[in-house]
């Protein structure tokens, strides 16, 4: 496979993990009615996630440590790890949120 299939696999499966995401959560939401319980649930799963912003500042701070100062990025490739970020943050805050809605 290229890297252009892999990346497209990637980017299908946080669409997947996004929408996974949003559908849960207006379920419990539904089922639960906004109770002080899922308030609380969406809380930690959020602070769990925002984590992954914490980790991603420290590779920014890092990585122009490792890398050539000659490589050139481009707009395109920028926009694709932004939205494979994205879908890794919605999978640590969908995981989270199953794991505390079992636990709690």
């Amino acid at each position: 496979m290229n890297e252009q299939t892999i990346i497209l696999i990637f980017l299908v499966m946080a669409l997947g993990i996004t929408l996974w995401l949003y559908i849960l959560k207006a379920i419990k939401q539904v089922n639960y009615k906004g109770d002080e319980r899922w308030k609380l649930i969406q809380l930690k799963a959020n602070n769990a996630a925002n984590l992954a912003h914490s980790i991603l500042i420290v590779l920014i701070a890092i990585l122009p440590l490792f890398i050539n100062m000659q490589t050139t990025v481009t707009l395109q490739r920028v926009s694709i790890f932004a939205l494979l970020y994205i879908g890794i943050r919605n999978l640590i805050e969908l995981v989270a949120t199953i794991y505390l809605d079992k636990q709690l």
